[in-house]
């Protein structure tokens, strides 16, 4: 299973809505939990468009301009029941085929250290009853100096020794992170820009009993100044594209000499050997020609787009161009025309 947690900082802006489909169409959630929408009755249901329609969908009203929690998941993912709501926090209980019912809370911790304690105590309650349990989500806090960079000194504070005994208390279990160190920026410049690692997963060792192979990502830091956090519990399973011919290549004589010279390498052994083998270097050799000399042909169009354009703009202001500007400006038109057809010809 797969879960995303994302502080959005307003789910009702324009840039929510394609930076919240290309996390969907990359990673392909079971579940998404939405932190801060910023949303409250009516406007609720404009945001709700931007989510897979299919999908289950709970919301937390936003209180004036901050808050509000959204919870979205496959209906064919497994079975996901919401059993405590505040605004802190989203506890489900999610149920996977045959294997056993475990707890996930999706936090959302006030920024007001005196508010998170009433937080701390319910989440301590919950991992008291001995179910395997996930905590991930925006905690507003760190526990140690090498979570933050920049700003003021990093000091143990009263809200900081009161997470860390929470964590210690219930023992709970960091589960780490590959990708970028921090998840959350302040935006400014000099010596007020800040960056703390904010949002992260906890578990219990019950929980990681239950999924051994867990995986925890850092996501790039697009539409929000937060993070999005990837949770896996599943090991991801490597995906190996399969080789294949393109008939595009025909469009390039040096293919023929690529084939031609392995098919002539000296390999020893009996017949099917001979050719098992031979076939694998012209893939090995055709893919790395390919790559060399071929390269994307869809980015290459782009790219010779915008030179065409760039010349074309030159021509248009400064009254034409040179002998040797419109000979390059030939070239690329017709290089241009060459893709297309090659173009044509993958997609056939």
């Amino acid at each position: 299973m797969k879960l995303i947690l994302w502080n959005c900082r307003g789910a009702g802006k324009p840039s929510f809505a394609p930076a919240f489909r290309r996390l969907v169409h990359v990673h392909n959630p079971d579940i998404c939990v939405l932190f801060e929408t910023r949303l409250a009755g009516r406007s609720i249901v404009k945001a709700r468009r931007a989510l897979p329609r299919s999908w289950g969908f709970y919301a937390v009203d936003a209180q004036g301009l901050s808050g509000g929690i959204f919870v979205t998941w496959k209906l064919d993912g497994g079975k996901l029941d919401i059993f405590n709501v505040s605004s802190q926090e989203v506890i489900m209980v999610i149920s996977e085929g045959v294997g056993r019912p475990w707890i996930f809370a999706a936090v959302y911790a006030s920024t007001d250290f005196r508010a998170r304690r009433s937080l701390w105590e319910e989440a301590s309650k919950l991992v008291d009853q001995g179910q395997p349990m996930l905590i991930a989500g925006d905690f507003n806090c760190i526990d140690d100096p090498q979570e933050k960079m920049g700003g003021r000194p990093f000091s143990y504070q009263r809200k900081v020794r009161e997470f860390q005994e929470f964590i210690s208390t219930n023992g709970l279990i960091d589960l780490g992170f590959t990708g970028p160190r921090f998840t959350w920026y302040n935006n400014q410049q000099g010596p007020a820009r800040v960056w703390e690692r904010l949002d992260r997963a906890f578990a219990t060792a019950g929980w990681i009993q239950e999924f051994p192979d867990y995986h925890v990502k850092h996501l790039p830091r697009i539409a929000s100044d937060h993070s999005p956090i990837l949770v896996c519990t599943d090991r991801p399973i490597p995906y190996h594209c399969p080789f294949r011919f393109e008939r595009l290549w025909l469009c390039y004589p040096r293919s023929w000499g690529v084939v031609s010279e392995v098919w002539n390498m000296p390999v020893r052994g009996d017949a099917m050997y001979r050719v098992s083998r031979r076939l694998e270097l012209a893939r090995r050799h055709l893919r790395r020609w390919n790559r060399v000399e071929v390269g994307n042909i869809f980015r290459r169009i782009e790219e010779l787009e915008e030179a065409i354009a760039n010349l074309q703009l030159r021509e248009a202001s400064g009254g034409g161009l040179s002998q040797a500007e419109l000979s390059e400006l030939r070239s690329f038109l017709s290089m241009h025309n060459a893709l297309l057809s090659q173009q044509e010809i993958f997609w056939r």
